[in-house]
């Protein structure tokens, strides 16, 4: 039984006030308005679902994929609303690309050998079947229902889309022109259009050259003419599906792009989602866009095409600097003088400066509303907004006796810094109608001396500053030097803005980086971890709750939502090597109050000013979305009934710390970015609230993380990242490019890790260049030191495995020829260890292994592989004169229980568990009784494609509960009983 399925959504479609997603072989119900998940319910047997088809009458559902098909009755009465499966899925003998309805009990399926075949649902009996003269194999097809007659837009293999009808024995038309697969067609007979779409990464529009109120008659499109009106190129990978609505075209491809061309063949607008993965699926209405994608989301978009902007361009001379006010009034600044500008009144006022330098700058408080302007000589004037009618007045104007300014930040709402010559901070605060010195600093020496962004914890008088080298330090009342610096944190640009909340410091750079401090009960400042997004200039953020972040891609002004992971506005600006501020503020609509977010900056001269309403950009995610790739590992840090906690590790990069409640509700807490793919990771307890993420990977990249749960919540810390081979800059050292040598391996792999815990943790690399590497890590300093390199194997080790036998650690080793070896792990400690035990067991690689201590001297290891074969081995070990000694007892293998490689074990008490590639998972017993016998119990089947391995979360008397994952992760529960 399935209880959380998390893969490729490959179907949606909005019907009445719902959505409908297929997620897997499941059908998932949705509120539009709130959504909420109505319902969920198995729909086909191990099928991914492919379509929905709505009949005429509205209240059924055709559901299609695989080969089968089935049907939902949609029922509604004065109390709910409810759906349900009508019959067990019918299975065909061909796959299946569209349905249609001919009347309300017999449907008309269109198969991928280009056959309709009509069926009866009443009595769920086959009728008959027409195969179409092109016997073409089809990637795509449409049946579309005309008055008269079925139409078949079928896309075949060879870059044609043939339109024939089962009452003309010859094809009506060949569409020709794209040059590759056709992967989805669709077709308006109102507008006498057909859209398509390819492996060749273009959108095609067909149409009729005269559109008639005849088009709904066969004889209509068998007279006039297709031809392709536009070709249109908008994404840069395979273009999956597209829809048509009103007046557009919407496509969706694996490049993660959501295109919308209006019936011109014109790019109105472009979106990206699904954190860079594939969209399989699409669906709209007049208000709403409904699209599922490789990372398992299901996204409801707002359909608007102008992103409900206001953009105007605003005439105030030439001007150099211009912000935004706490009253969302404008100020600027030219080469002489201050103008404030008051969008409620629309009137400006000029205020004079007596600058005696034409460089200013210029710089608001946290609240905006305190302005301050300085130049370089000293010269200082500050103002103040008025709350009520917004009107400034200048408090101070003074001439700082400082030598040479070099910048000015506001920290917080009373002290303003200024950074002069030599790296002399002062922090200066209001006296009066002048200032006083509230601290002095000294900045540590670095190439460009002056800050880039300051903050101020108010409870402890603690300052946090930015130098333009990227490195923070930390600063306190009384002490000219830091107390602490953080090297470097972030880019050669500087660190754009530090915050201090509650217990948090956060920082941002262009660096594409947002830096996390912790505040101990010490008031020490502790760097936890970085989170790497999508673009790389990262600026301030812009609400409260730290949601919502700004900043630059090239010359697009981006805003990220940091919840969903995605980008939910891009605005062409020119980049950020310009005068810019922004805004977020909440505003009443038509009795509703609505977020809405301003944007102003200077270009060539001009302002623009820019509105954006979030109601109309915000998409909202029905499934929330994880991994864009395969989860290559998995491991589960906390499940005790009420919330399960897991770690994994995919091909996209990522380790992510991810979270489900008691009602199944996922959602990725944490997101970490490594240089490469990641293979590998294992968890190691510290004590009752503190656990070690060990990960590792491509790029021979290892990773330790300390992860903390208390009071449900999750918090991490960065402890050391580890290249095998060290980065760029330090295999060439100190060499000049004449002089360097070529490493013959660069890329090495770390294919899986075993951790042991001693005083201090010793860990077991298996890499792809045949060599066993020993690491240690010392926690208390925490540093990672290699010992050994071991080139046993001639092979990449695939697998490495730690057990505790006559209280000793062994290691256990498997590469790609079968082969596993057994090492006493204390000796790998030694120069030239060597191995004591070593069979082959398997034909090709071992891809997974697991063990079972059977007595306090006899093992029960397991291996599987590319083979399809399990292997299980009884193993006695001995130990004589401290020299250990293994010899085999009992063997059992099979093949015959799965047809793809096993990619998955698990070894438990009589019990034995196995998944693969075929996405069976298969249940067996076990015992050691004059002999291995072993024996299937059970088999099931998991929606997810590619599996990679599994966990097993809970183990009864009765059940066992497993979670599977690969492209996605399903949390199946099989009953222990024989069947």
């Amino acid at each position: 039984m399935s209880l959380l399925i998390r893969t490729d959504v490959t179907a949606v479609k909005i019907f009445k006030n719902y959505v409908l997603a297929g997620i897997g072989s499941t059908i998932n119900v949705f509120d539009k308005a709130s959504a909420r998940l109505i319902t969920k319910f198995q729909c086909l047997k191990s099928q991914k679902i492919y379509g929905f088809v709505v009949s005429n009458c509205g209240n059924k559902i055709l559901v299609f994929g695989g080969k089968q098909f089935t049907v939902l009755s949609f029922t509604h009465s004065h109390y709910e609303e409810t759906f349900k499966k009508n019959f067990e899925p019918i299975i065909c003998d061909d796959w299946l690309h569209s349905g249609v309805w001919l009347k309300e009990d017999i449907v008309i399926l269109l198969t991928a050998h280009n056959v309709t075949q009509k069926w009866n649902l009443s009595t769920q009996s086959f009728i008959s079947q027409e195969a179409g003269k092109e016997n073409s194999i089809l990637y795509s097809g449409l049946i579309v229902m005309l008055q008269d007659a079925i139409m078949v837009l079928a896309g075949t293999v060879f870059s044609d889309v043939i339109v024939h009808s089962n009452t003309v024995k010859e094809p009506l038309h060949y569409l020709r022109g794209h040059k590759g697969v056709i992967f989805s067609i669709s077709c308006d007979t109102d507008k006498g259009l057909i859209v398509t779409t390819s492996d060749d990464r273009s959108v095609r529009i067909w149409s009729t050259n005269i559109i008639t109120a005849n088009a709904h008659m066969l004889q209509y499109w068998k007279d006039h003419e297709i031809t392709c009106k536009y070709e249109l190129y908008g994404h840069s990978a395979r273009v999956m599906r597209n829809c048509i609505t009103n007046n557009t075209v919407i496509s969706v491809g694996e490049d993660s792009a959501i295109c919308f061309w209006n019936l011109n063949g014109e790019l109105i607008k472009k979106n990206n989602s699904h954190q860079y993965s594939g969209i399989w699926s699409i669906d709209a209405d007049k208000n709403h866009l409904v699209t599922g994608g490789g990372d398992c989301a299901v996204i409801l978009h707002p359909r608007t095409t102008n992103n409900g902007i206001v953009h105007n361009i605003l005439n105030f001379g030439t001007q150099r600097k211009v912000m935004f006010t706490a009253k969302r009034n404008l100020i600027m600044l030219d080469d002489k003088n201050l103008l404030h500008h008051n969008t409620n009144e629309k009137s400006s006022k000029v205020y004079e400066l007596s600058h005696e330098s034409t460089y200013k700058m210029l710089s608001l408080s946290s609240c905006k509303q305190i302005i301050a302007v300085a130049d370089m000589k000293g010269k200082l004037d500050v103002f103040v907004e008025n709350c009520k009618n917004g009107h400034l007045t200048k408090i101070i104007d003074t001439k700082l006796q400082l030598g040479k300014i070099l910048s000015m930040q506001w920290a917080g709402n009373r002290h303003v810094i200024i950074c002069s010559e030599n790296g002399a901070i002062t922090a200066l605060a209001a006296n009066g109608e002048n200032t006083e010195v509230y601290a002095n600093f000294i900045l540590p020496p670095c190439k460009e001396r002056w800050l880039t962004a300051t903050a101020l914890n108010n409870k402890n008088d603690v300052f946090a500053l930015g130098d333009r080298c990227g490195s923070i330090h930390i600063y306190v009342k009384g002490k000219c030097n830091p107390i602490k610096s953080f090297k470097k944190v972030h880019g050669r640009y500087g660190p754009t803005s530090i915050k201090f909340n509650s217990n948090e410091l956060l920082s941002t750079g262009r660096d594409g980086t947002i830096k996390y401090f912790k505040i101990d009960i010490y008031n020490e400042i502790i760097f936890m971890r970085s989170r790497v997004l999508e673009f790389p200039w990262v600026e301030e953020f812009l609400n409260t709750d730290e949601t919502l972040i700004c900043g630059f891609q090239e010359r697009l002004f981006v805003i990220y939502d940091l919840t969903d992971n995605s980008k939910i506005l891009e605005v062409t600006c020119g980049g950020g090597h310009r005068s810019w501020d922004a805004v977020r503020f909440i505003e009443k609509v038509n009795d509703d109050y609505e977020q809405f977010v301003n944007f102003i900056y200077l270009k060539n001269s001009e302002i623009h000013l820019l509105k954006f309403q979030l109601s109309k950009i915000v998409a909202k995610n029905l499934v929330n979305g994880s991994h864009s790739n395969n989860i290559n590992c998995l491991k589960v840090l906390v499940s005790d009934g009420t919330k399960t906690i897991y770690v994994s590790g995919g091909e996209d990069t990522t380790v992510r710390i991810s979270t489900t409640d008691n009602q199944l509700n996922f959602k990725d807490v944490l997101t970490f970015k490594q240089l490469s793919n990641v293979r590998t990771l294992k968890l190691q307890p510290v004590d009752d609230n503190n656990s070690l993420i060990f990960t590792a990977g491509g790029r021979a990249q290892i990773c330790i993380k300390k992860c903390t749960i208390k009071e449900n919540e999750i918090k991490t810390q960065d402890l050391i990242e580890y290249m095998i081979k060290g980065t760029d800059k330090e295999r060439k050292g100190n060499q000049t490019w004449r002089n360097c040598t070529i490493d013959c391996d660069p890329e090495t792999r770390i294919m899986d890790i075993a951790v042991l815990k001693n005083t201090d943790y010793f860990i077991f690399t298996g890499c792809s260049d045949a060599c066993l590497r020993v690491l240690k890590y010392e926690l208390l300093i925490n540093k990672i030191t290699l010992i050994n390199t071991i080139s046993h194997h001639e092979t990449c080790i695939l697998k490495t495995l730690c057990f505790r036998l006559l209280d000793r650690d062994f290691l256990v080793t498997a590469t790609t020829r079968g082969l596993f070896s057994i090492w006493l792990a204390s000796d790998l400690l030694k120069e030239n260890p060597a191995s004591f035990f070593s069979i082959k067991t398997n034909k090709s690689g071992i891809n997974s292994i697991s063990c079972y201590n059977i007595s306090t001297n006899e093992v029960l290891l397991a291996t599987a592989g590319d083979d399809n074969t399990i292997y299980m081995t009884s193993i006695e070990i001995n130990i004589q004169d401290k020299l250990p000694s293994a010899v085999v007892k009992y063997c059992w293998s099979s093949d015959q229980f799965h047809s793809s490689q096993i990619t998955g074990l698990w070894l438990g008490n009589g019990l034995l568990l196995s998944t693969s590639i075929d996405q069976r998972v298969t249940m067996y017993s076990w015992t050691v009784d004059d002999g291995l016998h072993c024996c299937c119990l059970r088999q099931g089947v998991s929606d997810v494609a590619d599996i990679q391995g599994m966990e097993v979360l809970e183990c009864t008397s009765d059940h066992i509960k497993l979670c599977v994952f690969g492209k996605g992760m399903e949390v199946l529960q099989l009953q222990r009983t024989n069947t």
